[in-house]
């Protein structure tokens, strides 16, 4: 009998990400609502349990893969910890569950964006980074749909400017969030047979792609506080200052260090994402 380990459950439902993802929800619906969103929790939890869900359905579906890979092959699945049944009825118990409580939120949006965010992720995308070096971009589509999840269980259009251009932000700084993994892991993804980015480009080349990815990503943040809800002079001074700093510092990682140190590079970006939304969703309260 699988003996249970809550370190194993957290790396096979990526803990962080799925609480980042949760998280994207939550500033949405928290701008949308100008309140806390306690009496939406139910939704909140779905969201966050198709994250996990979809976490570990992944992990699943790409076994044999992640044990090729260093950044993988620890992973409950990969290692055997989670024999395949148990990995498959676990993944599909987080997302029906998921689906259930959403539905019980009376969202009928939100649950078709989550059947959506499922069908893409684990569906076309898992399948398209096997074919494309460059997956990651339509990829990218189901981390921003968690915006216009949690802007729609709180009543709000997602057809409105703001929750489709807050997509649209978390779309831009997602990819060149992933391809800095590409270019810290690009030779693990060779071997376990992922096309790389370093099939197409050269070192240098791929570090001035995330450059100017970065950089369309930093543009996106100030122009999504200047046509904002509300436009703050102190919200548009802290990003200026926030982009300045992530920019500066990725640039100095990427062109001038002798050997890129990843981990804080990558936790300046995920960082950065995260105090651009929590900002935004600050100055939204201030009447």
């Amino acid at each position: 009998m699988q003996k249970f380990s809550f370190p194993d459950f957290f790396r096979f439902i990526r803990i962080n990400v799925s609480l980042s993802i949760t998280f994207t929800a939550i500033i949405a619906a928290w701008i949308n609502s100008g309140t806390m969103i306690l009496h939406h929790w139910l939704s909140v939890a779905g969201i966050f349990l198709l994250a996990c869900g979809a976490s570990g359905m992944n992990q699943y579906q790409e076994r044999s893969l992640d044990a090729k890979m260093e950044r993988t092959k620890n992973r409950p699945v990969a290692t055997g910890r989670y024999n395949p049944q148990l990995a498959l009825i676990l993944s599909a118990f987080l997302l029906l569950t998921g689906f259930l409580i959403i539905g019980l939120g009376h969202s009928f949006v939100t649950l078709l964006l989550g059947v959506f965010s499922i069908l893409w992720y684990n569906g076309f995308y898992t399948w398209l980074k096997k074919k494309t070096a460059f997956a990651v971009v339509p990829g990218s589509i189901t981390g921003a749909i968690p915006v216009l999840m949690g802007w729609s269980c709180t009543g709000g259009s997602i057809f409105l400017f703001i929750p489709l251009y807050m997509a649209f932000f978390i779309f831009m700084w997602q990819i060149p969030h992933f391809w800095l993994m590409m270019l810290k892991y690009g030779k693990e993804y060779q071997k376990a047979g992922f096309p790389a980015l370093q099939d197409i480009f050269t070192e240098l080349q791929i570090k001035r792609i995330i450059s100017a990815w970065m950089v369309a990503a930093s543009v996106s943040s100030i122009l999504l506080m200047v046509i904002g809800n509300r436009q703050s002079a102190l919200l548009i001074i802290s990003g200026i200052l926030l982009n300045m700093g992530l920019l500066s510092y990725a640039a100095y990682q990427l062109f001038l260090a002798r050997t890129i140190s990843y981990k804080p590079l990558f936790i300046s970006v995920n960082l950065f994402m995260l105090l651009i939304l929590f900002i935004i969703s600050i100055i939204s309260t201030l009447k």
